[in-house]
């Protein structure tokens, strides 16, 4: 009895070793095949869509412990999955980088002739002395973060960086805005 038992475990494992390796194998070609994808758009992702290509990269590692763990069969699945995802990403990137486009072409458009009014209103204005209360509020020196804030846009979207171009872009506006707010409140 014990016996049989002991050839039905010694059968059972050399019939169970195939589908573990063909498992593994079968993971680690939809892996491959993953990343291989995500290489592809890596670049455009991260400057487009920072986020998704922070949250495929994490996914990416995520599955590539699950299959060093061994666990060839969640690692396929999530290695599936997250192919889809890189594809879907892929599909949408053209659509995406237009609309990134678009909005730092209507951001570069706009931007340096509210800097342009603003200097204007700030002619003859100094910023007050070091040590001075408050002094981070003056119009002089938020404005003076506003050009800042400019330059590093602009040389964001020159790096191709577009979605941190166009995130700074959006600060500035909206600071300049409050800016020429509070001078026209304050004349």
């Amino acid at each position: 009895m014990k016996r049989i038992f002991l050839l039905g475990m010694a059968l059972a494992s050399v019939l169970m070793l195939p589908a573990c390796g063909n498992s593994k194998k079968a993971a680690e070609t939809a892996m491959a095949q993953t990343v291989q994808a995500w290489n592809a758009i890596k670049a455009q992702a991260v400057n487009i869509v920072p986020d998704d290509a922070k949250s495929i990269e994490d996914a990416i590692a995520a599955t590539t412990a699950q299959l060093q763990g061994g666990d060839y069969k969640g690692a396929l699945a999530a290695a599936t999955s997250l192919g889809a995802r890189v594809k879907e990403l892929a599909d949408a990137l053209p659509e995406k980088t237009a609309q990134a486009q678009s909005a730092w072409a209507e951001l570069a458009g706009s931007i340096p002739g509210s800097l342009a009014t603003l200097d204007k209103k700030l002619k003859g204005l100094k910023a007050p002395a070091a040590g001075t209360p408050n002094a981070e509020q003056s119009p002089v020196v938020v404005f003076g973060h506003l050009k800042d804030g400019w330059n590093e846009a602009q040389a964001a979207a020159q790096g191709g960086r577009l979605a941190e171009a166009v995130s700074k872009g959006n600060d500035v506006r909206a600071g300049a805005v409050k800016l020429l707010t509070d001078l026209q409140a304050g004349s």
